[in-house]
């Protein structure tokens, strides 16, 4: 540009020019701070929501200093000048105008992303240009807010609803993340002490969580185990256990004491469940048989319950015979031989269970305590049919039910005409079994028997050797020789008065009836020689004789 003097100032083109722009700025600003155009007015109409700032920010206005001009003296300016001059103007205000639009564009797009952001964080803000560039949707913000109040409302309490949900979960993770974090060692792998401190942290941290839980879990499980506990004691599911335990019933026992033997022995676990299902399966307190009984935990309580109501039928039957004058030592090893039971169980029944009270001839008893076995005697001989393993005080009652059914009514007379009692035809008979050789012997000692009975005066003692070999034969094989000595003062009849204190076998029928039948003799003696003959003698000089007579006989050679 070319510097002119034409009644103006110093400056050049560019800065007239200048000065005119900043004169038109200034007069917009101007115009702006007066009401400014129509246009902004009606956008003014419109009520803008406005976010306030947290710290407001105060601005000065600057009015544009007004430029001080130095009139020409005359109109000296050239037209071409004037002409240059209005197109710079010109030019001016379309460059100010462009810089207005690129302001105005900035402002839109700043507003958008702030329109942007408050969507995402629930809250709509707006700036004076944002309600100008979108002035069309003001009228669907209204109506949103006034016709859909309670849409947005059950969309709150929904969103709501979904973040406290996302905040537990996120919780719950969180709190899972910590533990696991904890688990581990410095190098990332699990460490069992991390774990442990964990556990223990977490407890700490939910301890009355923990409390009720394990307090939930701990009554759960007891509850669980007594319940599965009662069913195996009926049905005994998960008990394959066939171990043999021994029990025994005492007399009279009912149902309530029957149960408690089978506590004691182990056996059930429930005893106050198993009386109440018992008494519900309609079991009654009677028949019920004293003895005892090998038992296993895998039967269940009721079929424990029926055997001791009931005989056992557990094996096939076999027919055995007990011969006259076999010892209880005797008849307990045959019948272990052939299966029927073991001697040990047979031994602790007779030796333990009372059976007086279901037999009144062993009720009748008067003295037991000096007996080796008391109910020897009693097992009467016969031939049988037992179930292989059957219970011991089954079998016994075998022998016992039938001596009963072979001790008649008139026996019974018999003996009381004697003025005896049954265990004392019994013991008699007894003896007679043991020293006699054939029926037609049997009459003859049984009346020497009865003549020492019937003057005791004169012969106090029976002086028998059967019944001193009782005790050195018979108890000292199954005890000891200090044990088996004990029982001499009651069974060796050289020494001790009268009958010895049980039978020394089990008679048959034919020595019971010699018992009750004896011949009517004046002897007192009596003797063998090696070939079983019998010397009767009324004296101790022809005894003494016919002592003499079968030692030759015995010391002869065939």
């Amino acid at each position: 540009m070319n510097k002119f003097s034409d009644g103006f100032s110093d400056n050049s083109y560019e800065d007239l020019l200048n000065e005119y722009a900043g004169e038109s700025l200034g007069s917009k600003n101007t115009e702006r701070t007066k009401g400014g155009s129509s246009a902004e007015a009606s956008h003014r109409d419109i009520p803008v929501k406005r976010t306030p700032s947290k710290e407001p920010v105060k601005r000065t206005a600057v009015s544009p200093a007004p430029v001080k001009r130095t009139p020409p003296a005359g109109n000296t300016k050239p037209r071409a000048v004037q002409r240059d001059l209005d197109i710079d103007t010109a030019s001016a205000k379309s460059k100010h105008s462009l810089d207005l639009n690129l302001i105005k564009s900035f402002e839109e797009e700043q507003a958008e992303r702030n329109s942007r952001k408050n969507k995402l964080s629930g809250t709509v803000e707006f700036n004076k240009n944002a309600v100008v560039s979108a002035g069309k949707s003001a009228p669907v913000i209204e109506k949103r807010n006034t016709a859909g109040r309670s849409v947005s409302a059950r969309s709150k309490q929904s969103e709501h609803g979904k973040k406290t949900t996302s905040a537990k979960q996120g919780k719950a993770f969180s709190q899972i993340n910590k533990f696991i974090g904890k688990t581990k060692g410095t190098k990332g792998k699990i460490n069992f002490n991390n774990i442990l401190n964990a556990i223990v942290s977490a407890f700490k941290e939910n301890k009355k969580i923990f409390i009720a839980f394990g307090c939930c879990f701990l009554i759960a499980g007891i509850l669980a185990s007594i319940a599965l506990s009662c069913i195996n004691d009926v049905l005994a599911i998960s008990r394959d256990d066939e171990t043999v335990v021994e029990v025994v019933l005492p007399n009279d026992a009912d149902t309530d004491v029957a149960i408690d033997v089978l506590d004691d022995a182990g056996l059930i676990k429930n005893k106050l469940f198993c009386k109440m299902f018992i008494k519900a399966m309609g079991y009654t307190d009677k028949n019920y048989l004293p003895g005892v009984y090998y038992l296993s935990e895998s039967m269940g309580v009721e079929k424990m319950i029926s055997r001791f109501k009931t005989s056992s039928t557990r094996g096939a039957l076999i027919s055995i015979t007990i011969p006259e004058g076999y010892t209880i030592d005797q008849i307990f090893a045959r019948l272990e031989k052939n299966g029927i039971c073991t001697s040990t169980a047979l031994y602790k029944t007779i030796d333990e269970v009372d059976f007086s009270s279901e037999y009144d001839f062993i009720k009748d008893l008067d003295d037991t305590k000096n007996r080796y076995h008391v109910l020897e005697g009693y097992m009467f001989p016969a031939t049988y049919e037992f179930q292989q393993g059957a219970d011991p005080a089954t079998v016994i009652r075998t022998f016992l039910n039938e001596f009963n059914k072979r001790w008649t009514d008139e026996f019974a007379a018999r003996a009381a005409e004697l003025s005896m009692t049954t265990d004392d035809i019994i013991r008699i008979a007894s003896i007679i079994e043991k020293e006699a050789y054939g029926e037609k012997q049997f009459t003859l000692v049984s009346s020497v028997l009865h003549n020492r009975l019937n003057r005791s005066g004169l012969y106090p003692t029976l002086d028998c050797d059967s019944t001193t070999g009782y005790v050195t034969k018979t108890i000292a094989d199954r005890l000891s020789s200090a044990r088996a000595d004990a029982y001499l003062p009651y069974y060796n009849t050289y020494e001790c008065q009268g009958l010895p204190a049980s039978a020394i076998c089990n008679p048959g029928m034919d020595a019971i009836k010699a018992a009750l039948y004896p011949d009517t003799t004046q002897y007192y003696f009596f003797a063998h020689d090696k070939n079983m003959e019998i010397y009767m003698a009324k004296t101790s000089d022809e005894h003494n004789a016919n002592l003499a007579k079968i030692a030759r006989i015995n010391n002869a050679d065939d």
